[in-house]
């Protein structure tokens, strides 16, 4: 279990940079999981070839657009979106876990864990892994992030 604790500038679920009270760019400090979680979404909604400073990040998910919904698949999105995470040296191998859990004929949702070691600038409690989720749509190719609030009833 590592630390991803990082500072860097902060933006909204939309990639629009965020604003502080006093009219200033936001930044992670309020909590620093954000920088990382932030970096992981960026992958994961991208392409390889969309980021002209750095060509190889993207988990490129548009390759399983129009594909059947199966088990095959799911695990194809698994290793990719892990791969590509892992690959960029954002987190490592063991800390990083994900699954992918059909929800329609042509929509997933993909959990992730990271096993991150908490710190008093990140919120986290002992053995409380940070999540990410977000929805896959085949058809419309397209990556929509959960809101943690929404997750929290998704876990029951």
């Amino acid at each position: 279990m590592a630390n991803y604790d990082s500072n860097d500038l902060d933006w909204s679920w939309d990639g629009d940079f965020s604003i502080d009270q006093n009219g200033d760019l936001s930044d992670t400090f309020r909590d620093l999981l954000l920088s990382i979680t932030h970096e992981i979404q960026t992958i994961i909604k991208s392409e390889t070839l969309d980021w002209e400073t750095d060509p190889g990040i993207g988990a490129n998910l548009s390759d399983f657009q129009g594909l059947a919904n199966n088990r095959e698949v799911g695990k194809l999105i698994e290793n990719r979106i892990k791969s590509s995470v892992i690959d960029q040296g954002l987190v490592l191998n063991g800390d990083f876990q994900i699954r992918v859990i059909p929800t329609h004929a042509n929509e997933v949702l993909i959990s992730m864990s990271l096993a991150a070691a908490p710190t008093l600038n990140n919120g986290l409690t002992s053995n409380e892994p940070l999540q990410i989720h977000f929805t896959y749509n085949s058809n419309e190719n397209n990556v929509f992030f959960l809101l943690e609030d929404y997750t929290q009833k998704v876990k029951g």
